[in-house]
This record gives C-alpha cells, sequence and structure tokens, in this order.
C-alpha cells in the first residue's frame, strides 16, 4: 500500500495543483473582469451624462424654435399692414389726393445753407415764414453734421424772432441781412 498511497498522495498534489492554478486563473479573469465592469461603469456614466446635455439642447431648440416662430409671425404681420397701407396709398393717389412726396436730401451743408439764403430773401417772407425757414435749416444742419457750432448760432437768430409779432420794416430787412451775412460766414466753415 505504500506505492498506492504514494500515487494517491501524487494525484492528489497534482490535483490540488491544477485545483491551485485554475483557482489562481479564476481570480485574476474575475479581477479582469471587475477592471472591465469599471471601464464600462465609467463609460456609461458618461453617456448618461451626454443623453443628459441632449435632452437640455432639446429643450433650448424647442424655445428657440418657438421664439423663431413668434418672430416670423410678427414679420409677416408686419408685411402684411405694410401691404395695407401700400395698397391704401395707392388707392388716394388713383383718387387724385396728393401724397407728400419724399423731401429733398442733402448730401453737405453748404446746399442747405443755400437754400435758406433763397428763401430768405424773399422779400415778402412773413415772420412765421422766417422762424420756420430758420428753424427747418437747423434742424436739416443738425441731421446732416450731428451737431455743429453754427446751429447754436442759428438758434440764437431764431429766438430773437417772435412769429406772432412782425418788425418794423427796418428792423425785419436789417434782421435778414444780419442773417445773410452770418450764412455766409458759416459757409466758410464748410468749404
Amino acid at each position: 500500500m505504500g506505492e498506492n498511497q504514494k500515487s494517491i498522495e501524487k494525484k492528489i498534489d497534482s490535483f490540488g495543483q491544477i485545483l491551485q492554478k485554475f483557482g489562481l486563473e479564476l481570480i485574476q479573469s474575475i479581477g479582469e473582469m471587475k477592471h472591465t465592469l469599471n471601464i464600462l461603469s465609467e463609460k456609461i456614466d458618461r453617456v448618461e451624462k451626454e443623453i443628459i446635455n441632449i435632452k437640455s439642447l432639446k429643450n433650448q431648440l424647442q424655445e428657440e424654435n418657438k421664439f423663431k416662430s413668434e418672430i416670423l409671425d410678427e414679420i409677416s404681420q408686419i408685411k402684411s399692414v405694410g401691404n395695407i397701407l401700400t395698397s391704401k396709398l395707392e388707392e388716394l393717389s388713383s383718387k387724385g389726393i396728393s401724397l407728400p412726396s419724399n423731401k429733398k436730401t442733402f448730401e453737405n451743408p453748404l446746399q442747405i445753407l443755400d437754400l435758406c439764403q433763397k428763401r430768405i430773401s424773399n422779400n415778402n417772407i412773413s415772420m412765421y415764414e422766417l422762424s420756420e425757414v430758420i428753424k427747418k435749416t437747423k434742424e436739416k444742419l443738425y441731421v446732416l453734421t450731428g451737431g455743429h457750432k453754427i446751429l447754436f448760432e442759428l438758434g440764437s437768430f431764431e429766438r430773437k424772432l417772435k412769429p406772432d409779432s412782425d418788425f418794423p420794416k427796418e428792423e425785419k430787412e436789417e434782421f435778414i441781412q444780419d442773417l445773410q451775412n452770418k450764412i455766409e460766414e458759416w459757409k466758410k466753415n464748410f468749404n
């Protein structure tokens, strides 16, 4: 029995080594699977975060589309109002009602000052008309220049006038002559 016992012990040792090797390989495989599962878990977490981001973008896109459709609705309403106004204007002009035309646009201040001189040189101009010419000249110069020192001086001429009352003829002529002379000075600023 000694040999049988040795043979059995040898087989048991061999079987033990096989079990030990199997156990080590099993533990190693479990460790590798655990590592792979951790990596997959991290990837799933990242995918989950991206899905949440995508869902929030979906809400933002829906809001933007709603805003865009509201703007397009408003634009179409404005266009329809514009079309209605255009048709009304055409209707009025076809009935012979004169409409205000586009006013002359000025390219430089000299044109405005020349026009002012031309208008105030009329001997029969009333104080009210004179005041209006100065006022309109001041407005046109302001629009064209965005502000200039001559606007203050022009305003002082405007303040001297009292459109409701008449100057004596000599004072009126003197006022117009002073304004004409001043306009000539102002023109030099724009040459």
